[in-house]
């Protein structure tokens, strides 16, 4: 069986590579560099030309990707006949590599003809997910008998998951009708046409906006299936991994979509954007896959296992607002007006600021309810937050889900449309990062996840300083970095009070895990980094001696509160610590502002 497993893995990998060459052939414009088939210009080893090396690179790789294919399915048929669920797409993949291999014929002698193109990859991507589901199913143990089992509770999973993975392969399909019309470059402008606001109902320009249109439906449907998926398999470290993987090469995708419009890439480099499709393909196959084989967190059902009484619209609006977490927001907001003030050497126009500020309270909005469906295990179990709507029922936790997303959704329109993408673009990787990297992975796995976790904290003032910029300098990438070493002093110093709660949530915060003394020292430590990176903004003279002035008083208070807590054997003086780290970081931006101004 490891031997099975193995050739299952090694063929979806080189399926995948055989994916990805194709998507190359076609944006380079290779797909004739050789013009007969079999062979090549009528030679087995072809003449050394770009377009003729790149298609012969693609049938290379597909000759080795046939053979892997047809061993795979020859190994489950002599083997493991009774593993029906590795038989069945095994067979399948052979079956659909006959396809392919007759489209591929059929592509190069009748000279790309667009219907055919269209069917090449259509199968290409089915074979992939042929593929993937082997491979799968056979790093996972043989399936239990089990009738009924989309009657399970798993089951709501399992249709999110294959919802996402059917609109995924029809998003790639009508990306292939964009580059077959030649409409690719139809709309000079992101997200839509002209200067990225406008609508066309050209021919071309029409084909573009419709795929555009797809991938807003369809990424939002990946995003909310793969966090429902989290939010009931999220101690899986398998789903936590191909989901995170899958969530980023679905950001990574738009990302991508866009620069191919607005930075003019060369045709090598859009094939990353069908890479990047694929992975968000097999990530979706795979994870139907597991999800299928995986009980359901009995944590995650706990808050809808009771029933709900109705209750009053204020109260509602309240809980509502709590997910959101507004003591945060603040927070965040002050660093954004900060970053826009600095940037602008002054108060920008009143409209920018409240577009930018009401766009980055909806993403830190949205972070903070999706964190909140995601905790919502954990929040159940410490006594700080056992109180919160979701952990006791007073909002289903899928509304919650759908109320984060939505924030997020409507912060990046806000943004894109009204202010501009890079900050739209910020905003949204800030909130992604927030739920992905440290919601769903580093907080549950390292006592240094709010140390790496903290950079979703630290975007607000890019994103501000993007607003009035439309770029990002030094400057800026310095008021991050402040903010990335304030976090962990600041975040410890509470975790300290609370090492009890976390301790029961089993969750792994410095304090718990490597004691109060480490915690202190660590605590210290990133002080006095912090107070040394504030300091930088001077030496390179992005401020002047006003601030040097202020920040030097304030890191200095911020250090003396430190060494107390160090040298305190009890935890006197965590509270003040922590209500000091606060009124610092408001306190350094607004001399940071004052002294830009009056420089």
């Amino acid at each position: 069986m490891r031997g099975f497993r193995i050739l299952a893995v090694a063929t979806a990998a080189v399926t995948y590579a055989l994916v990805v060459l194709g998507g190359v052939v076609r944006v380079s414009g290779s797909g004739l560099g050789c013009p007969d088939w079999p062979l090549c210009h009528g030679h087995l080893l072809p003449p050394l030309q770009l377009h003729v090396l790149i298609e012969y690179s693609h049938r290379t790789v597909a000759s080795l990707a046939s053979v892997l294919i047809l061993a795979t399915a020859a190994y489950a048929w002599l083997r493991l006949r009774e593993r029906r669920d590795l038989l069945t797409p095994a067979t399948v993949a052979a079956g659909l590599l006959g396809v392919q291999v007759a489209l591929g014929g059929i592509t190069v002698l009748l000279e790309l003809p667009p219907e055919i193109v269209l069917a090449h990859l259509a199968t290409a991507m089915a074979l992939l997910g042929a593929v993937s589901v082997t491979a799968t199913r056979a790093a996972l143990p043989p399936p239990r008998p089990s009738p009924g089992r989309l009657s399970q509770p798993g089951a709501t999973s399992v249709r999110w998951v294959r919802a996402a993975a059917a609109g995924t392969f029809v998003l790639i399909v009508t990306g292939s009708l964009v580059v077959g019309s030649g409409a690719s470059t139809a709309c000079a402008g992101w997200p839509l046409c002209g200067g990225g606001l406008e609508l066309a109902f050209d021919r071309l320009p029409l084909i573009q906006l419709l795929h555009r249109g797809v991938a807003l439906v369809v990424g939002a449907l990946v995003v909310a299936s793969l966090l429902v998926v989290l939010g009931r398999h999220a101690r899986d470290r398998a789903v936590r991994a191909t989901a995170g993987l899958t969530l980023t090469a679905l950001a990574l995708q738009a990302a991508v979509g866009a620069a191919v419009v607005l930075l003019h890439l060369p045709a090598a480099l859009r094939g990353l954007h069908l890479a990047l499709a694929a992975g968000v393909w097999t990530g979706t196959v795979v994870l139907s896959v597991l999800v299928g084989r995986l009980p359901v967190s009995t944590a995650a059902t706990v808050a809808t296992s009771e029933p709900r009484p109705a209750r009053h619209l204020p109260d509602v609006i309240l809980d509502y607002v709590s997910l959101a977490k507004p003591r945060i927001i603040v927070l965040l907001l002050v660093t954004a007006l900060g970053g826009m003030m600095i940037a602008s050497r002054g108060l920008p126009s009143a409209g920018l600021v409240l577009l930018t500020l009401l766009g980055g309270a909806l993403a830190a909005a949205g972070a903070g309810a999706i964190n909140c469906w995601i905790d919502r295990d954990i929040d159940a179990q410490m006594l700080r937050t056992r109180r919160r709507p979701i952990p006791q029922g007073r909002i289903a936790p899928e509304h919650a889900l759908l109320f984060g997303v939505g924030l997020g959704v409507g912060a990046f329109v806000l943004l894109a449309f009204w202010v501009n993408v890079l900050a739209a673009t910020l905003a949204i990787a800030g909130l992604l990062f927030y739920v992905l990297v440290y919601s769903l992975w580093l907080k549950r796995s390292t006592p240094q996840n709010i140390v790496i976790g903290g950079a979703a904290g630290a975007v607000p003032p890019l994103v501000g300083w993007a607003a009035v910029t439309h770029g990002i300098d030094l400057t800026a990438v310095y008021l991050f970095a402040i903010i990335f070493f304030w976090t962990p002093p600041h975040f410890w110093s509470l975790a300290l009070r609370i090492r009890h709660d976390y301790a029961r949530a089993r969750v792994p915060m410095l304090p718990v895990v490597r004691g109060e003394r480490e915690a202190k020292r660590q605590i210290l430590w990133y002080t006095l980094i912090l107070v040394a990176v504030s300091l930088m903004l001077f030496v390179t003279g992005s401020v002047g001696l006003l601030y040097l002035v202020g920040a030097l008083l304030l890191g200095g208070g911020f250090i003396a509160f430190a060494i107390l807590n160090l040298s305190d054997r009890r935890l006197r003086w965590t509270r003040p610590l922590f209500d000091y780290s606060i009124a610092y970081l408001a306190a350094l931006f607004a001399v940071m502002v004052a002294d830009r101004m009056l420089g």
